[in-house]
Formats: C-alpha cells, structure tokens, sequence
C-alpha cells in the first residue's frame, strides 16, 4: 500500500538524518504496528483482499 511504503520511507529518511536515530526508529516501528492491527480489523481492507485473491 503506498501510504504504508511512504510512511516507512520518511521514518528511515528522518533516521537517516538525525544523530537520534534510535526512538525515532522505535515510534516508527510501533507506529507500523498500529497500522497493520488497524488494518487487519477493517472490513474494507478485508473485503479487498478477498477481491484481490480471487475469492
């Protein structure tokens, strides 16, 4: 999902960038993982995956 591939990509870039990279990769990680735990209880998201797998 692009949303998701941005968002990984801007936490990376900002740890990249920043001598604290550290918690910066943490929120990042949890800030995933929020996402992912959201995702998996949509209906819409669900629904979709259904469609794109052919059932």
């Amino acid at each position: 999902m692009k949303p998701n591939l941005i968002g990984i990509g801007a936490v990376l870039v900002g740890a990249a960038m920043l001598p604290f990279s550290g918690p910066i990769l943490l929120a990042g990680a949890a800030l995933e993982g929020v996402y992912l735990w959201n995702m998996t209880r949509s209906s819409r998201f669900q629904r979709m995956v259904r469609s794109r797998r052919g059932r």
